[in-house]
């Protein structure tokens, strides 16, 4: 059995285990993006993955309480052969005991039996003593009473081997030994009289100890019958017993075993695969379980190092979409600020103009000022891109938050998601700067205030309000993001960071935006929560330290 399983572990391991284990080694070779900082990262990613264990396994103390209670395959195998060996050990204790009650039955039916032959030669003396008797009696002579004499001390003898089985022929012993010595003294008629009456009263008491000797036989040969029936009964009982029971036990066991080990091949193709789901429940605590949970830990593991790739891809497209946006800006911005500059110029020619000569249809036909009141839109808004689009340091470094809200809400008011939603800036004057990544913190507002324009678009986009506010703590700095829309459960609060979990339809989220949050304010230092109820709206509250965090 112990073989077995092992070949069958090994194989697991080999075909299935092996195979995720390499495309494990792969994504740890993997490179990160500049912007990364391992030492943190690795910190925060072993925190969520000690965390994720202590929840999903029922929290290390159980875990070691398993493991304390694991009992190995041998040590199962032992304790069934030991449960075994006491099985039979008590069966055979009770046929021994039935068995030794069979031998006395036997021993007391083979006693009766030798005391029903002894009363059956004493009846046979006996019989003889009284023919000799009769006739010594009718002819009157003395002929034959020597042959009586012999008779009768061999019916005594008989009787001295029954007195100890038959106590009751103690008192026609007593009679027989007067009437032997009467005889041997005086033979008279009187004599032989008396004696011929004393045989006859001795022939109904041996015909009374016969028939209680033939009860006592029938009784113990009935008993004998119960008793081998009995045994076997009994015998026939615990073999049957014990083998449906034992049988059902090895049954169920390899059966469940079958399971388990069809179970946990086909979860480690799976996550060889790709799938990342719930782990595989543990209900075993041998070597199957230890590999179960080492199946587990793996799939989580790749789960981790895959969000992990995720986000790094995400930093990296992130930082390649912004810096060529800002190339393009860049280029666009020098393109469009030359014509600006033209028009602006001959708008203010114009106005000159209009001014100095009373022109009659200035500011009514003539407007050269709106000329130039779109022409400064224009040069600021192209401003704004290239401030935003600017590459920052990938380091973390004293920032100020509330510059960075102010040009992000700029630049998101672009976006078809939030034309019609109304932004409220609640910004702290005297806010103090943080120390973060500013393309950081900016990715951070971005996922925030996108995920509350698709809760505004779900419920009333037309009645949308985005508040966006800063303030000092204890210590940091809080950003609030909170929105009217339709807000969340109880249980999609609860899960509302996991990565890959999505409440959006396909196509439109794929569940990272919030993981990735956590994780770069974690990264920073800080931290991040949620409060919502349902058709209430949602607050994102999000913690930046203000100095440096090892």
């Amino acid at each position: 059995m112990i073989g077995t399983v092992a070949r069958l572990r090994r194989g697991v391991r080999e075909d299935d285990a092996g195979k995720a284990r390499r495309v494990l080694m792969q994504i740890k070779r993997s490179p990160g993006s500049p912007g990364d900082n391992p030492t943190r990262s690795n910190d925060m990613q072993e925190r969520r993955v000690s965390e994720s264990l202590d929840n999903g396994a029922g929290g290390r103390g159980a875990l070691d309480i398993r493991r304390a209670f694991r009992l190995s395959l041998r040590a199962k195998g032992i304790a069934a052969f030991v449960a075994l060996f006491a099985y039979a050990l008590a069966v055979a204790f009770v046929l021994s005991e039935q068995r030794e009650a069979l031998g006395t039955i036997v021993s007391d039916l083979e006693q009766a039996h030798q005391i029903e032959e002894r009363l059956a030669r004493v009846n046979t003396s006996l019989a003889h003593t009284i023919l000799g008797v009769n006739e010594a009696s009718t002819s009157g002579t003395r002929t034959g009473m020597a042959a009586i004499v012999l008779d009768i001390e061999a019916i005594e003898a008989g009787l001295q081997l029954l007195q100890p089985s038959l106590p009751a022929l103690d008192e026609a012993i007593g009679r027989l030994e007067r009437s032997m010595a009467l005889l041997q003294v005086a033979p008279l008629p009187s004599v032989l009289l008396e004696l011929r009456e004393g045989l006859h009263e001795l022939v109904v008491d041996m015909d009374e100890a016969t028939q209680q000797v033939r009860r006592r036989r029938a009784a113990l040969s009935d008993d004998y019958r119960r008793r081998y029936d009995s045994i076997t009964l009994i015998a026939a009982s615990a073999g049957f017993l014990g083998f449906v029971l034992f049988g059902g036990l090895v049954t169920l066991f390899f059966t469940r075993l079958s399971a388990d080990l069809r179970m946990l091949r086909q979860r480690a193709t799976d996550v060889v695969k790709g799938y990342r789901g719930d782990a595989l429940p543990v209900s075993r605590h041998d070597e199957v379980g230890a590999l179960m949970e080492a199946v587990n830990g793996m799939q989580h593991e790749l789960r981790e190092r895959e969000c992990q790739l995720e986000l790094s891809r995400r930093r990296q497209f992130h930082e390649e979409k912004m810096a060529a946006f800002g190339s393009l800006a860049a280029a666009v911005a020098h393109e469009i600020n030359n014509p600006i500059a033209a028009i602006s110029g001959i708008a203010e020619a114009i106005d000159d103009r209009c001014r100095t000569h009373d022109c009659p249809g200035h500011a009514v036909e003539c407007q050269p000022h709106l000329i130039l009141e779109h022409a400064r839109r224009i040069s600021q808004i192209t401003r704004h891109l290239s401030q935003f689009t600017a590459a920052g340091s990938p380091h973390a470094e004293l920032t100020d938050l509330n510059a960075l809200v102010q040009t992000t809400c700029t630049f998101l008011r672009y976006d078809k998601r939030v034309r019609n939603v109304r932004f409220e800036l609640d910004l702290d004057p005297q806010l103090p700067a943080v120390y973060a990544v500013s393309d950081h913190v900016i990715q951070i507002l971005m996922n925030l205030v996108l995920n509350a324009a698709d809760a505004l678009e779900a419920c009333d986009p037309e009645a949308g309000r985005i508040v966006i506010a800063t303030r000092a703590a204890d210590g940091g700095v809080l950003m609030d993001v909170r929105d009217n829309g339709c807000g969340m459960d109880e249980s999609t609060l609860a899960r509302a960071f996991d990565e890959a979990f999505t409440t959006k339809p396909p196509g439109k989220g794929s569940g990272v935006g919030l993981f990735m949050c956590r994780t770069l304010v974690e990264e920073m230092g800080g931290a991040i929560s949620l409060e919502s109820q349902p058709a209430r709206g949602t607050q994102a509250v999000v913690r930046l330290p203000v100095t440096t965090t090892s």
